[in-house]
């Protein structure tokens, strides 16, 4: 039986290092697809403790699969991790993810010592944008052997059974026809007035759909000069759902706003997907139960056991459909909303490393709780089954 206080004594015997490396990630933020400096210092932690990563996976230049092999046969516990910024920096704390992500992983295999099974972190950029980091190394094959896979995220409060809403992002280009806006309008077909339509049209939209729906937009290019009508306009929408199915069908709707906005108007629309859809989180109750007395025998205070709304969307949901996993937000011990300057202000410096040190440690207790009764992770999988036999 693997002991839980040999976690603590490692995690704690690195925070020196931990620290470092969180505040690095922080202070070189990078988005999605171009993290080079966040997957290459994550690369140099975990070959320092002992783990082979490989570099590139999925063809991605900034994906890594980390991993630390036992001596035989065995579980094969996941820590997955996240290190985009955003265009404001890390207002979403992805320096806390990886940073705890890499600890977890190296304080489970260094405190177990000889195992049966494996222990591996997975690097998956750009969660941010729809990009979809983790759905790509999975459709690679990259966790074709993962039994579950865990990971925290920092919110404004402890939440263990949040909701993330499945999204899809749309971008609408309009075309119509140019004339001279004074001259000769007569002759032009406007696309400007096309996209206001389709505003319209979602807006009107909003009266008939389920409150936990959200349906936001912006006009990415609306015209270039006033005296002259426009012929080119685009949209581009994210659209939320609480599940897939009632995504698909919320997609279809907006899809007929914008034929709807360039039927009336005479133009036409091409319409095409962004990035890649995400799906609602799918929380293991099997895994969410171990962490959950993990977290309260570390003394942390849940604020919220069981989430009444979706706060946003994640390619970790997509993941949750296939393969036992969870993750939980972890207060970082202020109001502020995920994606502002305020909440980046609360995921730096030795303050966010200390978030860090407390996911890892928790992350890594949970995953000892696998290798001590294997049998858990058999139970995680029934239950998953179980759940997609429902749906």
């Amino acid at each position: 039986m693997y002991k839980k206080e040999k976690i603590t004594e490692v995690i704690e015997r690195n925070r020196e290092e931990i620290t470092e490396l969180c505040e690095y990630i922080f202070e070189n933020p990078e988005l999605g697809f171009h993290e080079y400096k966040a997957s290459a210092a994550l690369k140099d932690f975990l070959e320092k403790h002992g783990f082979t990563v490989e570099m590139g996976v999925a063809g991605l230049e900034t994906a890594f699969r980390a991993e630390r092999k036992g001596k035989g046969q065995g579980p094969t516990v996941g820590f997955l991790c996240e290190y985009d910024a955003l265009p404001n920096g890390h207002s979403c704390g992805h320096n806390i993810i990886a940073t705890s992500a890499v600890m977890a992983g190296a304080g489970l295999a260094e405190a177990m010592g000889e195992y049966d099974g494996n222990v591996v972190v997975l690097g998956t950029p750009s969660e941010e944008g729809s990009g979809g980091g983790k759905e790509l190394l999975y459709q690679a094959g990259v966790m074709d052997d993962i039994d579950c896979a865990m990971m925290f995220h920092p919110g404004n409060k402890t939440v263990i059974n949040d909701i993330l809403l499945a999204i899809s992002a749309y971008s609408f280009t309009f075309h119509g026809r140019a004339a001279h806006a004074g001259a000769c309008p007569e002759k032009g077909i406007s696309a400007v007035e096309a996209v206001i339509q389709m505003f319209n049209n979602v807006n009107g939209m909003r009266v008939t759909v389920k409150p936990d729906t959200r349906i936001h937009g912006i006009i990415k290019q609306g015209g270039v000069v006033t005296n002259v009508i426009p012929d080119l306009t685009e949209a581009q929408f994210g659209i939320r759902a609480k599940t897939k199915e009632e995504l698909e069908e919320l997609v279809e709707r907006v899809k007929n706003c914008a034929r709807g906005a360039a039927l009336s108007t005479g133009c036409t629309v091409d319409i095409r997907e962004i990035g890649i859809s995400y799906m609602n989180l799918k929380n293991s109750e099997v895994l969410l139960q171990l962490a959950e007395k993990n977290m309260a025998d570390m003394g942390e205070q849940i604020d919220v056991r069981n989430a009444s709304e979706g706060l946003g969307s994640s390619d970790v949901g997509n993941i949750s459909h296939r393969i036992p996993t969870f993750q939980i937000m972890i207060g970082v011990g202020s109001p502020a909303i995920p994606h502002s300057e305020a909440f980046a202000e609360a995921c730096g410096g030795k303050r966010g490393a200390d978030i860090a040190v407390r996911a890892a440690t928790a992350l890594a207790m949970t995953g000892m709780d696998l290798f001590n009764k294997p049998e858990l992770i058999e139970k995680a999988k029934e239950e998953l089954l179980k759940d997609k036999e429902e749906e």
